[in-house]
């Protein structure tokens, strides 16, 4: 794949935001797990350690970092190359809801039902993970998705609920990151 648009520096600064994220989906999980609010049965330390290291294989990071050209026009193989790396990820990863329901990233009611409990977990850490970094309410994600964007059981809704409100006491507003990357919103491809 010849993409000249990112160079060395936009894969470092992608490369360095990425691991960022891992380490503060570890960071919540820790927190989980040191405060028993994960089931013992639920707990999966193993998988968590590997959160999200498909994106930094090479050819992924590098269509990744597409997504921070955010100051020029793409054009349409580059879209296509960040609309291919966001569902391969996705959907190779039982933490995303669009994993579990049909759909991509655009869709809404998208039935994530049959999630178990243990991606259902990793997703809380991811989405607190994700809140922190863009200085953004858990909350407020939790209220904009469950059961419009990704329908879930009253159950599941009520595990995410207490899990995001646990972890919300946990986030730092002062750790919200600014790379100086200008992303492009995936709905706007």
């Amino acid at each position: 794949m010849t993409i000249e648009s990112v160079n060395d520096n936009l894969l470092v600064t992608c490369r360095k935001r990425i691991q960022d994220h891992i380490d503060r989906v570890k960071y919540f999980y820790n927190i989980l797990v040191e405060n028993k609010k994960i089931p013992l049965e639920d707990v999966d330390i193993e998988r968590v350690m590997k959160h999200d290291l498909d994106k930094l294989k090479y050819d992924n990071l590098v269509r990744q970092s597409l997504r921070y050209c955010g100051d020029r026009q793409l054009t349409q193989e580059e879209k296509q190359q960040i609309n291919n790396v966001v569902m391969e990820h996705i959907k190779s990863n039982p933490h995303h809801c669009e994993y579990w329901g049909a759909g991509d990233y655009k869709s809404t009611g998208i039935n994530c039902t049959e999630m178990n409990d243990t991606f259902l977990y990793e997703m809380c850490t991811d989405w607190a993970a994700t809140s922190e970094e863009n200085g953004n309410q858990l909350l407020w994600w939790c209220d904009k998705v469950i059961n419009d964007k990704f329908m879930f059981t009253e159950r599941q809704v009520d595990i995410i609920y207490s899990i995001c409100t646990y972890l919300s006491d946990y986030i730092d507003p002062n750790l919200k990151r600014d790379y100086g990357l200008k992303s492009i919103k995936l709905s706007q491809l």
